[in-house]
C-alpha cells in the first residue's frame, strides 16, 4: 500500500481521486499513515474537489495526516475554502486549530470573530489560534491574548509576544514592559522587540536601560523611531563603548536626529567612533563642531573615510572657515577625500566655483572629475 501510493504521480492520482478520500478518512490508528499519503497525494491532483475534500477532512483525520492537510492548503492559498474551515472553529471540531493555522496563513479576516472565542474557551491551549490571530492582526483580540502573559509556561508568554508585536495597538507597550520583568530570557527578549516596535514615550526609560544589555540592538530600533533628546548621554557611551558595527550606526543614527547638546565628543582615539561622530555632525550641520571639522580634514594621518566625511560635512555647514578647508582638501592624497571636498565646494562656493573646480576637473582620478563636472553642469 505505501508503494503504491508514493508511486502515485499527479496524473494517476487524479485516475483514482475516489479512492484517495476513502484512504483519506481511513479511522485505524494503527493506519494513520495512510491519511497521511492520501492527503499529500490529493494535494496533488487537479481535482476541482481537492480543497474542499481536505478542509472537510481535518475534522476526522489523525493529527499527523492534519499537518500534511495544512501545509497543502496552505501552499495552495485559495480563500475559497474559508467557509469550511470557519465552521470547524464555530462547531469546535477536532481539526479546529489545523483550521486556526490556514485561516492565518491565508489572512481571512472573517475567521477573527470564531478565533477569538475558542481562544477565550482554550486559553493556553489554542497557541496556533493566537499565532492566527497574530497573522490577522486582530487588534479586538489583545485583551484575550495579553492575559496569557500570566501563564506558566514561558512558550505561551513567547507566543502571546509574537502575536501582540504583530498586532500593536495600545495594549502593546504596557504589556511589553510587564513582560520584560519576566524570568524567562527568551520572554524578555521578545518583550523588547515589541517595546522596540510598538513602544511609546513610556517605553523610553526601559529601551535606554537596555542599552547597558544584550538587548543594545533591539533597543536602539526602537529608539531610532522614538528619537528623544534625554536619550544623548545614554547614545554617546553606546557609541564610544561598542564594538558591534551595527550597534554604532543605529547609535549615530539617532544622535544625528536630536539634540546632542554638549554630549557628543571632539575627538576619540578609536577611528570607528570618529567616523560615526564626524557623520553625526554632519547631518545635524552644526556649526559649534567646526573645529573638529577642522581637525579632522587637516590631519593627513586621520583615517580617509573620516576626512572625507569632514569634508561632506563642511559642505553642509555655512561657515567662513570652510572654503579655505575644502579648496585645500581638494589637494588630499586620497581621491575620496577630492572628491567630497569638490561636493562640498559646491555647496559652500557657487560664485567661485569655476575657478575653484579647475583644478578637480584635471584630477588623475575619475570619481574627482565625475564629481566637479557634474557641479560645473549644475551651475550652467
Amino acid at each position: 500500500m505505501q508503494a503504491a501510493l508514493e508511486g502515485l504521480t499527479a496524473q494517476s492520482s487524479d485516475e483514482v481521486f475516489d479512492q484517495l478520500v476513502t484512504l483519506l478518512n481511513e479511522t485505524d490508528l494503527d493506519r494513520a499513515w495512510i491519511s497521511r499519503y492520501a492527503a499529500q497525494r490529493i494535494a496533488e491532483t487537479s481535482d476541482p474537489r481537492r480543497l474542499d475534500v481536505l478542509a472537510d477532512a481535518l475534522g476526522q483525520v489523525h493529527p499527523s495526516a492534519a499537518h500534511d492537510i495544512t501545509r497543502a492548503l496552505s501552499r495552495v492559498g485559495d480563500p475559497r475554502i474559508a467557509p469550511v474551515l470557519i465552521e470547524h472553529l464555530r462547531h469546535r471540531r477536532p481539526g479546529r486549530f489545523a483550521a486556526a493555522e490556514v485561516l492565518g496563513n491565508l489572512r481571512v479576516t472573517e475567521a477573527t470573530g470564531p478565533l477569538i472565542d475558542i481562544l477565550r474557551e482554550s486559553g493556553a491551549g489554542a497557541l496556533p489560534v493566537v499565532e492566527a490571530l497574530g497573522k490577522l492582526e486582530a487588534l479586538e483580540a489583545a485583551p484575550a491574548i495579553v492575559s496569557l502573559l500570566d501563564h506558566s509556561s514561558p512558550d505561551v508568554r513567547t507566543s502571546a509576544l509574537l502575536a501582540l508585536n504583530r498586532i500593536g495597538g495600545p495594549l502593546a507597550t504596557p504589556a511589553g514592559l510587564k513582560a520584560t520583568d519576566d524570568v524567562n530570557p527568551v520572554v524578555r527578549a521578545r518583550a523588547f522587540r515589541v517595546l522596540a516596535k510598538h513602544g511609546d514615550h513610556r517605553a523610553l526609560g526601559r529601551l535606554a536601560a537596555a542599552c547597558d544589555g544584550r538587548h543594545v540592538h533591539t533597543a536602539l530600533t526602537g529608539l531610532v523611531r522614538l528619537a528623544d533628546d534625554s536619550l544623548a548621554p545614554t547614545l554617546v557611551r553606546v557609541l564610544l563603548t561598542t564594538g558591534e558595527r551595527r550597534v554604532r550606526k543605529l547609535a549615530g543614527q539617532i544622535l544625528a536626529r536630536i539634540d546632542t547638546g554638549h554630549y557628543l565628543p571632539g575627538h576619540d582615539p578609536d577611528p570607528l567612533v570618529r567616523r560615526v561622530i564626524v557623520w553625526v555632525i554632519g547631518q545635524r550641520a552644526d556649526p559649534a563642531y567646526m573645529w573638529t571639522l577642522t581637525n579632522a580634514l587637516k590631519d593627513e594621518d586621520e583615517d580617509e573615510l573620516v576626512r572625507s566625511r569632514a569634508a561632506a560635512a563642511l559642505g553642509r555647514i555655512t561657515h567662513e572657515k570652510a572654503l579655505p578647508l575644502l579648496t585645500e582638501a581638494l589637494r588630499d592624497p586620497r581621491p575620496r577625500v577630492r572628491a567630497n571636498a569638490a561636493t562640498a565646494l559646491g555647496q559652500t562656493a557657487p560664485d567661485g566655483l569655476h575657478s575653484l573646480l579647475a583644478d578637480a576637473l584635471a584630477d588623475p582620478h575619475l570619481a574627482v572629475q565625475s564629481a566637479a563636472a557634474a557641479l560645473r553642469a549644475t551651475a550652467h
